[in-house]
């Protein structure tokens, strides 16, 4: 079961999978005195008391410290939170259930029994807590470990509603006081994710290999263009994980109105809460020495946890001794590679690396347990307020010296058109390129809008130096300008567009196109849609002739003028060279006639394009025999032949006719002069191609689509067995189809095919094909 969890998820969702003991026990606390004994009556019962506000403030009354903590937490981490960080919560306040009550969870799963489990597991139990996924690490699962399932908990959105504003609880564990070691500006890791969007945009995405990596070379090339960010892995799955970049199939691209989103926008100290909540789950290089712990993720939520709980600075060893109290000792256990302390080697590189990275965490000097830690502020509830005053100063040199602590949504959204050189704690370095605010205008920033965001936002009076070069660049982009979206009007004649244009205005396009001041379409004008697929408006004439049906497009009028001779609203072909004509002219065709082009028409039209060979006429002397390939391996006869041509057929090589039949005389095999009519192969083995990747299954049939040619297929079948329907190739066969386009099945390639000549339609599993020749 896998339940998504966040406002809205409701207990009553989750009532039929529970056994009567369960049901029993909720109902009891949901509504008690009330009779409950049977399944039906207790999820009915429950069901009632949670729409009930009365039974529902009620059961808050009655709710214990521990309770009433961990339903706010999930109340403050917007209904969801990770279950190892809530017990390591409760733990490091005290939190704990006196005499748990073992009862079976959810049909068919016992409660957990490592030390501390029972503080989840009792609030699961009593339907306060809601998993979202069966089993998950608080329950026992036939052998499954602490790492089964999703840790995250969820509550009904109605008890959450309920629940009335509480004080936070202290926290119980000893923290000597340390001096607060330098930190740094929260704003740090928006300017480190808006850097990661213009690397990623400047370089057109970062594509993945075949194995789902990044492309190496292409991300040293991008590592070369964002200097200023080192741990660049990290920054990239967390700017995917924030949504600043979207991940595909093919790598990773900038996500659409990625400056406008929400990471530039809110709050620096939310981002930071964000990215104290995605901490554990990252998996991009980091964490040294995790590999040697078994639980890794639960272990960086823990500790989550005990740095929120910080309430100052202190030293690496009393964050240690707190991590050790409030975690059980299961999930702090190493790997089969870690000893058994490896927890402390990875707690001081986790806190030195990542953590500090992300701005998570300040460290003071000091070695070893001297070390000096500090959350920081934002995991604690704090705001990071935008301070007053100027956020940069812009030098002659075109570099920027930028101020994070007074940037805003606004003022980031301008940095994207300069590029970082360095980031410190309270201060970063950019410069102004050309590429940079090229970018930043194709993104959709006005040169207005970047000089007098620039000028308003410096200490400093914009150089003059400066402003006249970013309008010059400015001005070398404008030169071209495309619009999208747009509505042309088509005249028969400059005159009558001109006519048109002084009566209702707009702007001349050419010799006979008008740009309307609005998008209005006259009465009575056909109208050619550009934004959709071509419409069909050729017919096909029973001797080849093409025949107009509707309003070309502009595409279609320029191959039929470099292609047939026009007759009213008729089309007669005008015979090409092969080869002369583009390749693209049958897709290009087919898209716009009704029904499919006929086969003679699609021969010509291949081979005009150089998509086919020509037909090749010759004479030649042929020699046949059932066992031609015996006689063609007779030492007397080799010499006088060229080869096979076909089944039973051999060619004789020009002028050796006459000694070719004395060879034959003398080997008492006089020819006979008349040759049987044997029919061909349709599509010998030497017509295929046999390639043994898939990805070279799929281009040549994809090139097949793209030309509109039909293709010859040697093909297994896909036939399924077992109760999991496991995929396996069946009969070969051959088949001519029209290949229509090429679909996927989770990662799994398929053709879906038209069958010649019967029409049938056919699906093939791309993997399963053995031969392919175009046709």
């Amino acid at each position: 079961m896998s339940q998504p969890a966040g406002p809205g998820l409701r207990l009553d969702d989750l009532l039929e999978r529970m056994a009567a003991p369960q049901l029993i026990r909720i109902a009891g606390r949901y509504a008690p005195g009330r009779e409950a004994r049977a399944m039906q009556r207790a999820r009915t019962v429950i069901s009632e008391a949670l729409d009930d506000p009365q039974a529902l403030r009620a059961l808050v009354d009655d709710l214990t410290p521990l309770e009433r903590y961990a339903l706010g937490e999930v109340r403050r981490g917007g209904g969801r939170i990770n279950g190892w960080q809530l017990l390591a919560g409760a733990r490091a306040r005290g939190l704990s259930v006196s005499r748990p009550v073992r009862v079976e969870l959810y049909r068919h799963y016992p409660p957990a029994r490592f030390d501390g489990a029972e503080v989840i597991w009792t609030l699961l139990a009593d339907g306060l807590l809601l998993p979202t996924s069966l089993p998950n690490p608080f329950m026992e699962s036939y052998g499954a470990g602490l790492d089964v399932g999703s840790p995250d908990l969820s509550a009904d959105d109605r008890l959450l509603a309920a629940l009335p504003e509480t004080p936070p609880l202290p926290v119980r564990l000893g923290f000597p006081p340390a001096a607060a070691p330098p930190g740094s500006d929260p704003q740090l890791a928006q300017l480190h994710l808006l850097e990661v969007l213009r690397g990623v945009q400047a370089a057109g995405g970062l594509p993945y290999t075949r194995q789902g990596e990044y492309n190496r070379s292409a991300l040293k090339r991008l590592a070369r263009t964002v200097p200023a960010v080192p741990e660049l892995e990290l920054w990239l799955e967390v700017a995917v994980r924030c949504g600043v970049l979207v991940a595909s199939e093919s790598g990773v691209q900038p996500a659409p109105d990625a400056l406008s989103g929400r990471v530039f926008r809110q709050d620096a100290a939310a981002l930071l809460r964000k990215l104290a909540r995605l901490y554990p789950a990252l998996t991009a290089p980091l964490d040294e020495a995790g590999y040697a712990l078994a639980h890794l993720s639960g272990l960086r939520s823990a500790l989550m946890a005990v740095l929120t709980a910080l309430p100052g600075p202190t030293t690496l060893s009393a964050l240690a001794m707190a991590l050790e109290t409030v975690t059980p000792p299961v999930l702090r256990a190493p790997s089969w590679k870690g000893k058994a302390d490896a927890w402390h080697g990875w707690l001081r590189h986790a806190l030195s690396g990542p953590l500090h990275t992300l701005g998570l965490v300040a460290l003071g000097s000091g070695e070893a347990t001297d070390l000096v830690v500090a959350a920081a502020p934002a995991l604690s509830g704090a705001d990071a307020a935008v301070l007053p005053g100027p956020a940069w100063i812009v030098q002659p040199n075109f570099e920027l010296l930028v101020y994070p602590a007074q940037l805003n949504g606004e003022r980031l959204r301008l940095l994207s058109a300069a590029q970082a050189l360095r980031f410190d704690r309270h201060s970063a370095s950019y410069r102004l390129t050309r590429e940079s605010v090229y970018a930043a205008l194709e993104a959709g920033l006005t040169l207005e809008t970047l000089l007098e965001g620039l000028s308003r936002a410096s200490a400093t009076a914009l150089p003059a130096g400066v402003r006249s070069t970013l309008e010059g660049w400015a001005a070398r982009r404008e030169r071209m300008v495309l619009h999208t979206g747009v509505t042309l009007l088509e005249f028969p004649d400059t005159a009558e567009r001109d006519a048109y244009r002084e009566r209702r205005g707009g702007t001349a396009i050419g010799a006979a196109l008008l740009l309307p001041p609005s998008p209005v379409t006259p009465a009575g004008a056909a109208v050619v849609r550009y934004d959709r697929p071509p419409a069909r408006s050729l017919q096909v004439l029973p001797d080849g002739r093409l025949q107009r049906r509707g309003e070309l497009d502009f595409l279609a009028r320029r191959w039929l003028a470099a292609l047939a001779e026009r007759d009213g609203d008729t089309y007669t072909l005008r015979p090409a060279a092969p080869g002369q004509l583009p390749g693209a002219v049958v897709r290009e065709l087919e898209a716009r006639v009704e029904g499919e082009l006929p086969a003679v028409l699609r021969l010509q039209l291949g081979v005009w394009s150089g998509v086919q060979p020509p037909p090749v006429l010759a004479s030649a002397t042929l020699l046949q025999h059932p066992q031609a390939a015996e006689l063609a391996q007779y030492p007397q006869l080799a010499d006088h032949l060229v080869g096979p041509l076909g089944p039973g057929l051999l060619l004789v090589q020009a002028g050796q006719e006459e000694a070719l039949r004395a060879a034959l005389a003398q080997l008492g095999l006089g020819p006979a002069a008349t040759l049987s009519a044997t029919p061909a192969a349709s599509g010998g083995a030497a017509d295929y191609e046999f390639p043994d990747d898939t990805r070279q299954k799929r281009a040549l049939i994809e090139r097949a689509i793209e030309l509109g040619s039909n293709l010859q297929l040697m093909y297994q079948t896909e036939t399924y067995h077992g109760w999991y329907g496991e995929s396996r190739p069946g009969r070969t066969r051959q088949e001519l189809v029209r290949p229509l386009q090429v679909v996927r099945e989770g990662s799994t390639p398929y053709l879906l095919a038209r069958r010649l000549p019967d029409g049938e339609d056919e699906r093939i599993r791309i993997g399963y094909v053995l031969g392919l020749a175009l046709r």
